[in-house]
This record gives structure tokens, C-alpha cells and sequence, in this order.
């Protein structure tokens, strides 16, 4: 805009100087001058010359002005340059419609445009430039338009092949520029290559994976491998004497069942698979386990108290049996946590399209440093525990598309919190 200001000064004072000459040539021609007197004509001449000479400084300026203005722009230029070569991740810039204005040697060098004429070309048309990358090209002109319409900063996550074959992924990032009526102006993109980085992570991931999968077999052979030994003394005292006593019998069967139990729960902790799915009242279920827990609670001289729900909607889908699970598994831990003379409370309430049920118990709560592991497979402080219980309820829970939290609570004791998404019915529970 100042370019275009300057330049427009230095045509008006032009203009000037040739209407001073061309009125000087009329003079002159028509013999006007012939009317004025000598001195008369010498001082309108000395008058014309000052204009002129103003005229002339003042083209001066304007041309010094300009070559001040193109000088700054060289520089702002050179600046903008390095900046973005600089840079170690792509840069490009488009106009309106999408064809390149400028892009950097990381640009080039990435689509194969190195000493190739990219400049004014869409990136439909740089994709027969260079055809390697025509279906990365043709996702561009997809993003870009999404980034369009949404008006605003847009950032993804993109990934194509190179014409050395690696598999590339980038972190792009697309700001959109619009003129004041709000018609397209510009398109900046900037991409950084997190390769590497995804690589890492991945690579993480696998280690983690095979860390979680020893810990898993550890405990598999620590829990199997009791039993089993049993059952290798018993088939030994059959070698030996034929027979077995029926009290040896039976605690061959119990050890059968407890390998059996073993396995049962590591297929649901495995892929805890929804196997029958029906929409059915959260609150039957509830008042059906409290029911099931209150006489092993009552032993104990422990009360249990539910607060009555009122509100509508509280059916859930999902499989009712491992939900009863779920919730005889959180008060069967709340019960050996108090040991004796003690109290659950269960807490339904609804909040908008979920139910939240918590379940409080007056125990000791839960020690701090046992916080991140008590929904590890294995992880038990029970003698007798498989530690796979809560594991269980967690897996059950995020099947079901819920959450499981623990909390301990300021006056003491553990808050089970349970939240399912809720299928609207009506129902209330009960149980006081």
C-alpha cells in the first residue's frame, strides 16, 4: 500500500512538471509571452523555474522514499527467507485457490520438487509433476478445504510414503487467512516430521507390552503351579498305593476347580466380551447383590445402607451377570476391609445419560503407595487372594463403556465409583 501511494506521488508531481513545460511551449508558440514586459516575463520565469526546482527535490524524495521502501522490503524478504529455510520442518504458503506461492528446500526436497517449477501449481497439478506423491497431493487438497470450512487453525496428524520408501508421518499444522469480505486470501501449512518420534513411542509400547505379558505369565505359573502340585503329590500317592482316600479325592477336585476359576478369570481379564447383551434395571441388580452379600456382611457385624433412587432412567445394556459381578467383587473387598462391626453405604445417583453408584465403606482406606497398582492382574495383599478381582471389575466396567474409581475418604474408609452410561427406562431401587 505505501508502494503503491509512493508511486502515485511520484505520477502527480510528474504530471505537474509536464503541465508547467507544455503551458511554457504555449506561451512561447502563441506569442503570449510578447504581452508581458521584460521584467514581468523574467520574474514569471524565475517563478516556473522555483516550481520546477521544487518539483524536482521533491521527486527526489519520493524516489528516495522508494528505494528506502524497496530496500526494507529486500531486507524483510531476506529475513522471511532464512526463517522459513531455517526451519526444520515443511513450510508452504498458497494462495486462495490453492496454488503454491512459496515453499521451503524441506518442502522441495520432501515431494521431489527440487529444480522442478512448483510455483502457481495446485496440488493437483503438482501431483502429475511429480505422480510419486499424486495421492499425498490429492489428501492435501482434501485437508486443506476441510481447514476452509472450519474457518479456523486446523492441526492433524499425516502420513505417506517417500520416494526412499520410509513411511512418514507429520504433525501439520494449517492456518487459514481470509480477505475483510471473508473470501479466501492465503493458506499457510506447516508440517513437522515426528517420525521418529512415533517410532519411539511404538517402540515403548512393545516394550511395554512384553513387560505386562512376562508380569501376566509370571503370575499364571505362581497361581497355577500351587494346585498343580498338589495334584502331581496326589497322582504320586496313587503310584505308590493304588488308591486314594476320598477326603484326597475331593481336595483333587477342589484344586481341578481352583485351576479351572484360574482360567475363567483370565478369560475375562483377557477380553472381557460382553456375551449377553439386553437392557436391564442397574437397580435390580444392585438390590439383587446386596441381597446375595448381606448375610457374609451381617457375620461381620457390618450393616449395609443404600439410599433410595428416585429419578428416572436407570436401565443400562450390557450382560447383567458380569455386572453382578462387578458389584459382589467391590462389596466382598469392602467387607474384608473392615474385618468387623463397620458399614457400606451405596450412593445411586443419576447425572444426566449416566448413573453413578458409590459405594463407601468404613475400612482404613487404601495406602497411598498402592494407588497406581490395585487394578494390576496379580496384585494382592490377601494370602489366599489372586489378586485379579479388581483387575476383573475394571475390564467389565470399560466394556460396558464405564469407569472405575477409587478414592479415599477424608474421615476414613474407601469410595468405590462406578459410572455406566444409561439406556432410559424407569426403575427405582428400594432397598433401605
Amino acid at each position: 500500500m505505501l508502494q503503491s501511494y509512493t508511486f502515485s506521488q511520484i505520477k502527480g508531481l510528474v504530471g505537474i512538471i509536464g503541465i508547467v513545460f507544455f503551458v511554457q511551449i504555449i506561451f512561447i508558440v502563441s506569442g503570449i509571452n510578447a504581452w508581458f514586459s521584460t521584467s514581468t516575463y523574467i520574474m514569471i520565469e524565475i517563478a516556473v523555474a522555483i516550481i520546477l526546482l521544487w518539483l524536482a527535490v521533491m521527486i527526489y524524495r519520493r524516489a528516495a522514499s522508494l528505494r528506502n521502501l524497496f530496500k526494507e522490503m529486500e531486507e524483510e524478504e531476506f529475513k522471511m527467507s532464512a526463517m522459513i529455510q531455517s526451519m526444520p520442518d515443511f513450510v508452504c504458503f498458497k494462495d486462495g485457490q490453492g496454488r503454491w506461492i512459496r515453499t521451503n528446500d524441506f518442502g522441495l526436497e520432501l515431494y521431489g520438487l527440487k529444480g522442478k517449477h512448483y510455483i502457481g501449481k495446485t496440488d493437483g497439478e503438482l501431483g502429475d509433476v511429480n505422480p510419486f506423491f499424486k495421492e499425498a497431493f490429492d489428501y492435501c487438497v482434501l485437508t486443506d478445504e476441510q481447514t476452509w470450512q472450519k474457518g479456523e487453525t486446523d492441526r492433524s496428524e499425516e502420513s505417506f510414503y517417500v520416494e526412499s520408501g520410509e513411511y512418514k508421518s507429520f504433525d501439520v499444522i494449517k492456518v487459514p487467512i481470509f480477505h475483510k469480505d471473508g473470501s479466501r486470501k492465503a493458506l499457510i501449512t506447516i508440517g513437522r516430521d515426528i517420525s521418529q518420534q512415533k517410532a519411539a513411542e511404538e517402540q515403548l509400547l512393545r516394550r511395554e507390552k512384553l513387560s505386562v505379558a512376562g508380569e501376566l505369565a509370571s503370575g499364571i505359573a505362581h497361581e497355577i503351579k500351587n494346585p498343580l502340585t498338589s495334584l502331581k503329590g496326589y497322582v504320586q500317592l496313587m503310584k505308590e498305593n493304588g488308591t486314594l482316600s476320598e477326603e484326597r479325592v475331593e481336595l483333587m477336585a477342589s484344586e481341578i476347580d481352583r485351576i479351572h476359576a484360574i482360567t475363567e478369570e483370565l478369560l475375562v481379564l483377557s477380553k472381557p466380551e460382553i456375551k449377553k447383551q439386553e437392557q436391564f434395571s442397574i437397580c435390580e441388580s444392585v438390590e439383587y447383590v446386596i441381597n446375595f452379600m448381606k448375610h457374609q456382611a451381617a457375620s461381620r457385624d457390618i450393616e449395609i445402607k443404600v439410599n433410595r433412587l428416585t429419578t428416572d432412567n436407570r436401565y443400562i445394556h450390557g450382560d447383567r451377570n458380569q455386572i453382578v459381578q462387578v458389584f459382589i467383587n467391590l462389596i466382598k473387598n469392602s467387607i474384608e476391609a473392615i474385618d468387623k462391626d463397620g458399614e457400606i453405604s451405596i450412593k445411586p445417583s443419576v447425572h444426566e445419560r449416566t448413573i453413578q453408584i458409590e459405594l463407601c465403606d468404613t475400612g482404613p482406606g487404601i495406602p497411598e503407595e498402592m494407588f497406581e497398582k490395585i487394578s494390576e492382574p496379580f496384585y494382592t495383599t490377601k494370602e489366599k487372594g489372586m489378586g485379579l478381582g479388581l483387575t476383573i471389575c475394571h475390564r467389565i466396567v470399560q466394556a460396558h463403556g464405564g469407569t472405575l474409581v477409587f478414592e479415599n475418604l477424608p474421615e476414613g474408609g474407601t469410595n468405590a465409583i462406578v459410572k455406566l452410561p444409561l439406556y432410559s427406562q424407569e426403575k427405582t431401587l428400594t432397598t433401605s
